[in-house]
């Protein structure tokens, strides 16, 4: 008998923030003014390597105000290449302003590969490995009990369904993101990240999602290298974090030189898709 473990992911909820900000902005009488420096624009950089096939994206923008985030300019003109550890080199090109797009060069699980970017006379450059690719073995439908209390005070149980996620974890160290679409809408709540600390090479259980008659839901787990998940998981303190109680707001951590921000990353990608009908819960039930 296998072994499983289960990992749960705790969602963020930048709603009960938002109230307890407007709570203490109410119960201000005082009119503070602080004096920000506007910070000098810098470049922006974005993009994902997969094993999936090409051809990927390179965004390329410039940094706003931090009070004040418009759309971010593009950066037109510059010139990004990608060169993996085969020796493949791919120039990209630009099919919109700031929007760049390899032709050649492929996502392997193994490989490394490095993106240089050269605009206004600076260089950028990044690297990401894809490590191991993990593939989901199924999903499966749960039903839940969660117990709350009525106005009476007398406890009642609803019941809920929710979607688990199987996959076998290798034995070496992994990091993972999950992303969940519903009727191909992304759910952005959160950023799904986890190690394997608990993990590793088991055969893990992962509830990912709610579930509702009727939707069709696409699960995709990304493998993800050590600098990728510190990219993610630093933007998403940064999402979540309360700017009234919490330390001043720092840039996430990532993988480019010369002071650029964003990310290139490169992940192994695996997903399996499930629809959910009536039939489905009601032999849960």
């Amino acid at each position: 008998m296998v072994k499983r473990k289960t990992v749960n992911i705790k969602d963020f909820t930048v709603i009960i923030l938002s109230l307890v900000a407007l709570l203490v902005f109410a119960g201000c009488q005082k009119v503070i003014n602080v004096d920000l420096n506007e910070a000098a624009p810098r470049i922006v950089i974005e993009g994902l390597i997969s094993d999936r096939p090409g051809p990927y994206t390179i965004t390329i923008s410039k940094s706003g105000s931090y009070f004040n985030q418009p759309v971010l300019e593009k950066v037109s003109g510059a010139l990004a290449i990608i060169t993996d550890s085969n020796g493949t080199t791919d120039t990209l090109t630009e099919t919109t302003s700031g929007i760049y797009i390899t032709s050649k060069i492929r996502g392997v699980q193994g490989r490394t590969y490095t993106l240089k970017v050269i605009s206004e006379d600076q260089e950028y450059v990044g690297s990401s490995t894809i490590l191991n690719h993990v593939d989901i073995d199924s999903l499966t439908l749960v039903k839940s009990d969660s117990q709350r209390l009525d106005f009476g005070g007398d406890p009642k149980n609803k019941i809920h369904f929710e979607i688990h996620c199987f996959f076998r974890d290798p034995l070496a160290k992994n990091f993972y993101r999950v992303l969940v679409y519903k009727n191909d809408s992304i759910n952005t709540q959160n950023y799904r990240l986890f190690d394997d600390q608990y993990t590793n090479g088991e055969e893990t259980d992962l509830r990912v999602s709610s579930a509702e008659a009727g939707s069709n839901y696409a699960i995709v787990l990304l493998s993800l290298d050590k600098q990728t998940y510190g990219y993610y998981r630093t933007l998403e303190d940064l999402i979540y974090t309360n700017p009234i109680f919490g330390s001043t707001p720092a840039n996430p951590n990532n993988n480019l030189s010369n002071g650029a921000l964003g990310y290139f990353g490169a992940c192994a990608v695996s997903s399996r898709r499930i629809i959910v009908t009536d039939s489905m819960l009601n032999a849960l039930k």
